[in-house]
């Protein structure tokens, strides 16, 4: 009986509580801000609605057809929603607070007072190394629309600072350095920046990856002389790095001025290891070429070259009188392993050798080889030099071999045509059986001897460099007489001038 009369008086206090509400008289509550934080929770605050039969308040926000949805009920007059429960990273958030009494009234249908959350978005400008953020205004503030943003970033996690200010919806904070990590947010003042509220955007943040990668190394691997007018250069080259081009300069001296003489344009895919051949204007017998490469980034920008790489020139000149050949060259530079050694190589009638004639250790100045060709009159009288140099093993940035070399110009000397005839020969005696002219750097493909008796008449003639007569007419035919003959040499020089020299002999039987 007792439990029954509770219910009673409960049942008529309810009713009588309902009956103290006025319908559709609940106030709209004033929203102060929203606001998002460091960690993407989105929080609304408001003014509290002044009504004692107030019960709670409900948080409503836009759907994505436009919508009023609810989402949630307050006791307060602040709420949060959680960062996994909203994308205030993604796009604007409209909250909005509806009031709601213990007879169920609620402000709705007198308006919601929805505030936007700002979305700041960053657009990283790699080339001039600055972030340009943009953000929608806010412009919800009951004080009215003249709002100051305050720009705060936070480099590599550490405390957030204010950088700037702007009465706009931009701004672009330039200095941004490689290899540290930039966050940044903007906050809304009212009152042109007085407040008292404030509301915070979303964070957004520079990672180092959106910065230009730098080359970890260009590196020169060889400058080798191909002919007098072409030089292969090759080079190796960070793939992963943000450039557009790789410009190769030449000069003739260490110091400069250095001018491109081309490039090489970077492709998906591209090799660490890259060729090219300069043929511009080269003179390769007549100078050493100092080269390097320059990383032009995706900017245009040129970056710090490669090493230096320093072609060998060679010089060689004859002397017919003593028979030797003087060579004359500079070192190669510019290899990490530095010269191991250089090795001298020889063509004689354009046949090389295949076996160097001499080896050289290091050395930085200017090198001199004498070459003696007593033992080598054979062919046509040209005799070609080139020198290989050879680097010390090294590991090289890029890889590839542990050794480079690098061949110099082919120097060449000439010598012209020696012709010595002896002036009497005894067919029939141990010494000077035959009579031949001896001859050097002709070509055997012009040459004519004779010889002629007394009356005119050719008693013997041969185009073959290597046959002498024997004082036989024809060599077959009679012994000739002892007398004195008259000799006719004739033949070209391996550079194409006609020699011709007569002479008398005396055979002796």
């Amino acid at each position: 009986m007792k439990k029954l009369v509770i219910i009673i008086l409960l049942l008529a206090g309810f009713v009588k509580v309902h009956a103290n509400c006025a319908t559709g008289l609940v106030s709209v509550p004033v929203v102060d801000y929203v606001t998002v934080d460091i960690a993407g929770n989105i929080t609304i605050c408001w003014q509290p609605v002044v009504d004692p039969d107030l019960a709670y308040y409900m948080i409503y926000t836009i759907g994505p057809t436009g919508s009023n949805d609810s989402i949630d009920i307050s006791g307060t007059t602040c709420y949060t929603l959680a960062a996994a429960s909203n994308n205030s990273d993604v796009a604007p958030i409209q909250l909005g607070v509806v009031a709601v009494d213990i007879c169920n009234n609620n402000s709705f249908p007198q308006g919601v007072n929805y505030h936007n959350t700002m979305l700041l978005v960053k657009d990283f400008d790699v080339c001039n190394a600055s972030a340009s953020l943009t953000w929608n205004a806010y412009d919800d503030f009951t004080s009215a629309t003249n709002v100051l943003y305050g720009i705060y970033m936070s480099v590599n996690g550490g405390g957030y600072t204010l950088v700037g200010t702007s009465s706009v919806t931009n701004y672009t904070y330039s200095g941004i350095t490689q290899g540290d990590t930039y966050d940044f947010y903007v906050e809304a003042a009212e009152n042109s920046g007085a407040g008292p509220f404030t509301s915070s955007s979303n964070d957004v943040n520079v990672p180092t990856d959106e910065f230009l990668k730098i080359p970890t190394f260009t590196y020169l691997f060889t400058a080798t002389v191909v002919d007098s007018s072409e030089i292969a250069i090759q080079f190796y080259v960070d793939t992963v790095a943000d450039i557009s081009e790789y410009d190769v300069q030449r000069a003739t001296a260490i110091g400069g001025p250095y001018v491109s003489v081309g490039g090489v344009t970077k492709y998906a895919g591209m090799s660490p290891a890259v060729s090219f051949t300069d043929d511009t204007d080269v003179n390769a017998n007549e100078n050493f070429y100092f080269y390097k490469v320059v990383p032009i980034n995706i900017c245009g920008a040129a970056l710090a070259p490669s090493n230096l790489g320093k072609t060998i020139w060679l010089d060689v000149e004859s002397d017919p009188i003593n028979a030797i050949n003087t060579l004359r060259f500079t070192p190669y530079d510019g290899w990490k392993g530095f010269v191991q050694n250089y090795k001298v190589y020889r063509s004689v009638a354009g046949v090389w050798e295949s076996s160097p004639l001499t080896t050289f250790s290091a050395f930085t100045d200017t090198m001199v080889y004498i070459d003696d060709i007593t033992n080598a009159f054979e062919g046509d009288g040209e005799y070609c030099y080139k020198i290989e140099a050879t680097e010390n093993p090294a590991f090289h940035p890029g890889g590839g071999p542990i050794f480079a070399t690098s061949l110099s110009n082919d120097g060449c000397a000439y010598h012209q045509p020696y012709l010595y005839v002896p002036n009497a020969f005894i067919p029939s005696g141990s010494f000077n059986p035959e009579f031949k002219p001896v001859l050097t750097f002709a070509d055997p493909e012009n040459y004519l001897f004779q010889i002629y008796n007394k009356w005119g008449s050719v008693v013997f003639e041969t185009k073959d460099v290597n046959e002498a007569w024997n004082g036989q007419i024809n060599n077959s035919g009679d012994m000739c007489q002892s007398d004195v003959y008259v000799y006719l040499v004739e033949f070209i020089s391996a550079q194409g001038e006609e020699f011709s020299q007569r002479g008398k002999v005396h055979l002796l039987n």
